[in-house]
């Protein structure tokens, strides 16, 4: 499935190797050591857990003091993404779960062993789970104590022999509990019909939250959690034409509190949903002890294709699942533009079924066969000439089965329903079919619906731009154009230690995009852009690439429904301090954690050599009184041991990008200077770093125009890392370079209010940057960007 990359995490070798290295200074407990293995924090390296085959890369966001979870392609297993994610948090920890597999602790610590003791008194409770089709379904139950949050878990199908226990987890469908209240909630998954009910995979039909929010339990009971119950949330967007986004159902949650304050977070995140609906059962009445909430995350687009037909009803059409066609975004075809186009029915595209057809310019509509994959079948039609393929089910219900996987699509491919395939079949011969692509929507409505104390018995909600939060989102590329980008937005509530989301193609792009969310205190937003954008298979093998992922550094609140503008990928890409971790002293030890990757706008992200041998390199040295006491060649992490009382320490990183999608900031080369004095080993002290911060005009291909006698001008700001220093910053000069810094010409620069104002030489095309910048206290900074960006 494609993988978020909201962090930095360029190739599964790169990111399982950051977890075996420590960066950052110790927190309170250990920062009286002087072991530098001590010191070695995690919140700021990443690692890997395997979930039973589906491997994920945790890593803190920043100075936060939460984890974004990003999942990795799995080039050791035959089975393609994970057949839903369900996290959960308690006051124990946080556990993340395949939906196929055993719970594995991410943080905190496992909950204590309970015991079974006497069974006496206990009350046995059993459950069963029906699917919205009438079948048995998987379901993941949790029942929680009332009184005391206690919280156990059962996963049906049930084990061969499984009896019935207290423990805190089981595939099983008995629990013993004594007498109480309790809450008693259950995820139902529906399969497609045509797949086992019982048989978790990665494409599911829907998902429904249904149970009992609070149940007092006297005596034995029978739980039948039947999905049949719930009803279909919905929602509304007048003023745009929308359409839930290809895996755009992206989480259905939901937090149960008991009295003592004590509860259970649990968030179930579906891989793949043909139907892309997200069901609940309303509550009878509002709970009375302690507290309830749900959540229903869903992301909607402009419709990325619609088919209009004279004479027949709705269609529906969707796209085949593109992780079985294509590794990258970029090879997977996509409808783009308006047409009136013919429907040809083409039997099952076989030889024989289009000899003699014409289908240049046209649909071929093809009834699905368990004996042709849908390759097969398209791929034949388009060879014929279509320009679009619509493949209808032989069956009932939806089936997005691809057959055999790893060949790509030469045209864009749709799924219909068989009633919908057959009425295209039936058209007249002079009939048209309007189609209309659009794989870029120019608006996202990105949207958590919650609700407090009991789900409502309507689940139909409007929401209009006036009164959701708009933020105008601005994805920067290269000047020559060509750039893929993924994205991913982690959403966080209130004591959630970790965020788990789906990474989506930011299609078209460098391009500004506008977002609604609902406006929400209780809500905070983490984003991050990478490009290229990253591969979410291994069918079709490339060169290995390391992209440039970019994420704030901070989460985000949106409050009111005003226009937020954040741009990201903003040229000079430069070197600077990680904000989640100060370069400090504590004793006389230092912390370095730096990003090679940092934008104009303050988004950053993780730059190392790659192992991998995709072209990016890196270099770190930390010297103190001219003695070099560190080198590093991969993880820009480290932390040293400097000469007790006063020296003078110089840190410098560089960063080569040669790779080949990557134009702009080709070589930087950072030195940092300053005086650095021994530190209570219990209150690091932050280092006074300079720290450039440059605003450029650039266009959304980092271009800049040259203006008045064609020179190009910009603003420039200096700053010292926060928390370290007030010095008086009085020498700052800048040089450019028209030849990727064989030669250098001196810009003009004059300080302002809030800076300075830099005006370059007269010159066009791509242009280097070299400054250098010192303050009264002995601290500077030289800085070296060559090809920063491109002066038109």
């Amino acid at each position: 499935m494609p993988r978020p990359s909201l962090v930095l995490l360029a190739s599964s070798a790169v990111v399982a190797t950051l977890g075996l290295t420590g960066a950052g200074l110790a927190g309170q407990t250990a920062r009286g050591s002087t072991d530098p293995g001590a010191m070695a924090r995690a919140e700021h390296s990443a690692r890997i857990v395997d979930l039973g085959g589906t491997r994920v890369a945790v890593k803190p966001l920043g100075d936060t003091g939460r984890s974004v979870i990003s999942p990795l392609s799995d080039r050791r297993s035959d089975r393609l993404g994970t057949p839903g994610l369900f996290l959960t948090q308690t006051s124990d920890g946080t556990t993340l779960q395949a939906g196929d597999g055993r719970p594995t602790l991410i943080s905190g610590t496992a909950a204590p062993a309970r015991s079974e003791g006497d069974a006496d008194g206990l009350l046995e409770l059993h459950f069963s789970a029906v699917a919205r089709d009438g079948r048995d379904a998987v379901a993941k139950v949790t029942v929680m104590d009332l009184a005391t949050g206690e919280a156990h878990t059962r996963e049906l199908p049930p084990d061969p022999g499984s009896t019935c226990t207290t423990a805190g987890y089981e595939y099983s469908d008995c629990l013993l509990v004594p007498p109480g209240d309790y809450s008693v909630m259950a995820f139902v998954t529906t399969m497609p019909a045509g797949s086992p009910s019982l048989e978790n995979g990665r494409t599911v039909q829907n998902v429904a939250l249904v149970g009992k929010p609070e149940v007092h339990l006297a005596g034995p009971r029978d739980f039948v959690f039947d999905a049949r119950d719930a009803r279909r949330v919905t929602v509304e967007t007048p003023g745009h034409r929308t359409k839930t986004d290809t895996q755009g159902t992206l989480e259905l949650f939901y937090r149960r509190i008991a009295a003592n304050g004590q509860g259970i977070l649990s968030t179930y995140y579906p891989s793949y949903m043909l139907d892309n609906h997200f069901y609940e059962q309303p509550s009878l009445r509002r709970v009375s002890i302690g507290s309830m909430e749900t959540l229903t995350r869903i992301r909607l687009v402009e419709p990325d294709i619609t088919l209009d037909a004279p004479h027949t009803r709705a269609l529906h059409p969707d796209y085949y699942d593109s992780v079985w066609f294509s590794d990258v975004a970029s090879d997977f075809p996509m409808y783009d533009g308006r047409a009136r186009l013919r429907a040809v029915d083409v039997g099952r595209a076989r030889a024989t079924d289009l000899r003699g057809e014409h289908l240049h310019g046209a649909i071929a509509v093809v009834e699905r066969s368990d004996h042709r994959s849908v390759a097969e079948q398209s791929n034949a039609a388009a060879e014929a000439g279509a320009s679009l393929v619509v493949i209808y089910n032989d069956g009932r219900g939806d089936n997005a089965d691809p057959g055999v996987v790893g060949v790509k699509l030469e045209v864009p491919t749709l799924r219909l329903d068989r009633a919908e395939g057959r009425a295209l079949t039936r058209l007249p011969g002079r009939a048209r079919v309007k189609v209309d692509g659009e794989p870029a929507s120019p608006y996202l409505y990105d949207l958590l619906i919650k609700e407090h104390g009991r789900i409502p018995k309507d689940l139909h909600y409007t929401f209009r731009t006036r009164d959701l939060a708009t933020q105008v989102r601005e994805v920067h590329g290269q000047p020559r154009g060509g750039d893929t980008f993924s994205e991913a937005a982690y959403e966080f509530q209130p004591g959630d230690t970790a965020s788990y989301t789906t990474a989506f193609p930011f299609r078209n792009g460098p391009r500004t995009r506008t977002e609604y969310r609902i406006p929400d205190p209780d809500t905070r937003w983490a984003y991050g852009v990478t490009t290229p954008g990253p591969a979410y298979g291994a069918s079709f093998p490339e060169p290995p690439v390391f992209p440039m992922g970019l994420t704030t550094p901070h989460l985000a609140t949106y409050l009111t429904p005003r226009k937020h503008h954040l741009p990201v990928g903003t040229a000079p890409v430069v070197t600077a301090p990680n904000p989640g971790a100060a370069i400090e002293r504590a004793g006389d030890q230092m912390r370095v954690v730096l990003d090679g990757f940092t934008d104009a706008d303050g988004n950053h992200g993780l730059a190392l050599t790659d192992i991998d041998g995709s072209g990016l390199s890196t270099h770190l040295s930390i010297d103190a009184n001219g003695q070099t006491v560190a080198e590093e060649d991969f993880l820009p992490y480290k932390i040293v041991d400097l000469p007790a009382g006063q020296s003078d320490v110089s840190i410098r990183f560089t960063v080569d990008n040669a790779q080949s999608w990557n134009r702009l900031s080709t070589h930087t080369d950072t030195r940092w200077a300053f005086p650095s004095s021994s530190a209570p080993q219990d209150a690091p002290v932050a280092q006074p770093l300079l720290v450039p911060d440059y605003d450029v005009p650039v266009d959304l291909q980092n271009r800049t125009t040259a203006g008045k006698h064609g020179r190009a001008a910009f603003d420039l700001v200096i700053r010292h890392q926060a928390g370290s220093s007030d010095a008086a910053i009085d020498d700052v000069t800048l040089d450019a370079s028209w030849d990727g810094g064989d030669t250098w010409i001196p810009a003009t620069v004059t300080t302002t209010d809030s800076g300075w104002h830099v005006v370059l030489p007269r010159g066009r095309g791509l242009v280097s940057l070299r400054l250098h910048a010192a303050d009264q206290a002995g601290s500077s900074v030289d800085q070296t960007v060559v090809r920063a960006l491109l002066v038109r």
